[in-house]
């Protein structure tokens, strides 16, 4: 790979004749879930060291993977609960500051119905999980900004991206959420 201008930047790119492979980054898509049982919110709790937090299930999108259908398997391998995509909240992006992990993020904030199944932490990602009141939030030693941030819009309850009608969108695994 070596240094060149492709779309008015420096980019690391082949050299060899006839490639034209250029480097564009390395990207990521996260998700995060809102599912609620009326006024209550599925949190987990997650652990890294001795920290220890609440927030919202979630996790990244595989790269084949439609990002509706990878929130929802998220949710099932983190809590054991079966639901549906509502709507979108919101989303975060985060760009690559970090000089050790240049990497570009958007997170996808998605509010779904709790269809069945009762909350159980997989050991793995999650180490206790249930639903919470807003009151009973508030016991919780830590909860994420990021958690808080969207479990209040999603109480407020208007607003939201919709799935879109997608008639002559023929790409597999293209999702599209817009105002309704």
């Amino acid at each position: 790979m070596v240094a060149r201008d492709a779309v008015g930047r420096q980019r690391q790119s082949c050299p060899a004749e006839g490639c034209g492979f250029t480097y564009y980054g390395d990207h990521s898509i996260g998700t995060g879930a809102i599912v609620q049982r009326g006024e209550r919110v599925l949190l987990i709790e997650r652990r890294r060291g001795e920290r220890r937090w609440w927030q919202i299930p979630g996790g990244y999108v595989e790269v084949d993977e439609p990002i509706d259908e990878a929130v929802v398997r998220e949710v099932m391998e983190e809590t054991g609960v079966t639901a549906r995509v509502t709507d979108v909240l919101g989303f975060r992006h985060s760009a690559g500051i970090q000089p050790e992990r240049p990497v570009s993020n958007i997170y996808v904030v998605f509010r779904l119905e709790a269809l069945s199944g009762e909350p159980r932490a997989d050991g793995l990602e999650s180490f206790d999980a249930g639903f919470f009141s807003p009151v009973e939030m508030e016991q919780l030693p830590e909860v994420s900004a990021m958690s808080r941030w969207a479990i209040e819009r999603a109480l407020r309850g208007s607003g939201f991206l919709r799935e879109a009608e997608r008639e002559g969108l023929h790409r597999p695994g293209f999702t599209l959420f817009g105002l309704p």
